[in-house]
């Protein structure tokens, strides 16, 4: 019954689809601890959904499926780091090759030039 493994996590109207043992991968976080009593899961979609950044969001769900958190460079730090907070992940697992960019981009303020606000909001 491979149906019954499977989860539809709806983040910001774009729907996934992945394994419960995928979100198991990563203890003490936020989708390791779905369950169906949780206010955010439709019984009648059969999904969960989340009112976040859903390009922020495939990076996060390809850190359960392969172990390696890599920064998506359409997006401001500041906005990275509240998302992996939201979800209960931990910045400092970002990949070696991602850590220079994504430092530097961590510690830009949000609507600064070099930062514009309409970066904020790519997907």
């Amino acid at each position: 019954m491979d149906g019954e493994n499977r989860i539809i996590l709806n983040v910001g109207g774009i729907r996934y689809e992945t394994y419960k043992a995928t979100l198991k991968k990563i203890p003490a976080t936020r989708l390791s601890r779905l369950t169906e009593a949780l206010a955010n899961y439709d019984p009648i979609l059969n999904e969960y959904f989340f009112d976040r950044h859903p390009g922020v969001f495939a990076q996060i769900l390809n850190y359960y499926r392969t172990g390696k958190l890599h920064y998506p460079t359409n997006v401001c730090g500041p906005l990275f780091e509240e998302e992996l907070e939201f979800w209960g992940l931990d910045s400092n697992q970002v990949e070696p090759c991602c850590w220079s960019t994504y430092s530097i981009h961590r510690d830009t303020q949000t609507g600064s030039p070099e930062c514009p606000r309409g970066a904020m909001e790519l997907f």
